[in-house]
């Protein structure tokens, strides 16, 4: 078999992260950071047709990283998807041989829709080999969706073109333990409000524990439903408060204590969301990727209500310093040195 359809499921395809198949457009839909997939062919070459949203917009244009056998993250080719529909090539030139390669969607589901129709290789697809692999789960918003991790000094503004999930310290932290991951992560979301999310229906990333994508338009008429038992995770990292940290600074001194409060009531019941769901799962509550001034507490005192399989770990990655894109977002070097600590902490509990 030299081709993949977007509706195939077997041995020769293995999905990553959340996505659906949109039978109106005959494409498996890639939505949430870093969902993707990954195939073994015998071959010199790989290609796919992929449909797109937002093309040659500097604030949605949408983007794959593809990882060719034991690439590491940092180096993943980048494909942009500047048309609404082509034929892109993944990979060519290789050495005649068995290759493995998996593709990574850098930019966030807000910012564009993205899918491909059929994947196409000038040998034949052979089959994946199963094993029991490490599963983490993150919840985040634009830091883990990799806001600005690929900015120089100068990028002050959101562009997709600087965002990369792939080298976000959630995508670092499970390559360096060679885990399977998922991602649920919206640039301005927060665990329960944020002055980002105002308008919208959805108001916070709980909200999308079941979904299967995301855009602005999204609300709960129209939510597209996915089903957690496709990915129980061993870990759920949750790296939520930042935006949360905003809306309570700005609140007058008799309304931030309800509203503290209100913050660990959402926080409570997420766990216990995750709790129900992923029965034995670990949690671990993490914060200060970017400096917050009143929700490290706050999740701190969470953390400590639960006798086991809940954690606290507070990033220093600040301390690796240099210029802070999109309005302050981590840097790359942040980002390396956040995913060594949370791999090293992961590591201490399992």
């Amino acid at each position: 078999m030299n081709r993949l359809n977007y509706d195939y499921q077997g041995p020769f395809l293995k999905n990553n992260g959340r996505f659906y198949i949109n039978e109106k457009r005959k494409a498996q839909m890639l939505t949430f950071s870093c969902s993707g997939f990954e195939v073994v062919f015998y071959g010199t070459k790989l290609e796919a047709y992929f449909i797109a949203t937002e093309y040659g917009k500097k604030d949605g244009e949408g983007a794959i990283a593809v990882v060719i056998d034991e690439t590491p993250f940092s180096q993943a080719k980048k494909v942009v998807l500047d048309k609404p529909e082509a034929l892109y090539t993944l990979a060519k030139d290789l050495e005649l041989g068995i290759h493995h390669l998996k593709v990574y969607r850098r930019t966030e589901s807000a910012c564009s829709h993205m899918g491909w129709q059929y994947l196409v290789t000038d040998g034949e697809f052979r089959p994946l080999v199963s094993k029991k692999r490490l599963q983490i789960e993150f919840y985040g918003d634009s830091i883990t969706a990799g806001n600005g991790v690929e900015g120089i000094l100068g990028d002050d503004n959101f562009e997709t073109r600087t965002e990369n999930a792939l080298i976000s310290y959630a995508a670092l932290t499970s390559e360096k333990l060679g885990a399977d991951f998922a991602i649920v992560a919206i640039g301005g979301y927060p665990l329960y409000k944020s002055p980002w999310t105002v308008l919208p229906v959805i108001k916070n990333i709980p909200q999308m524990f079941a979904f299967a994508d995301y855009d602005w338009s999204t609300d709960f008429t129209n939510y597209i439903s996915w089903d957690n038992h496709k990915f129980v995770p061993d870990i759920v990292v949750i790296n939520l408060g930042t935006n949360d940290d905003q809306y309570l600074n700005a609140l007058s001194s008799s309304e931030v204590v309800k509203e503290e409060e209100a913050f660990c009531v959402a926080l409570r019941d997420f766990i216990q969301q995750i709790k129900s769901t992923y029965r034995q799962t670990k949690i671990i509550l993490t914060i200060s990727m970017i400096q917050v001034q009143i929700v490290e507490g706050l999740i701190r005192k969470v953390s400590q209500e639960y006798q086991k399989d809940v954690y606290f770990l507070k990033f220093d990655s600040l301390s690796a310093g240099g210029f802070m894109p999109n309005g302050g977002h981590p840097n790359a070097q942040m980002h390396v040195a956040a995913s060594e600590q949370l791999a090293t902490f992961i590591k201490s509990i399992i």
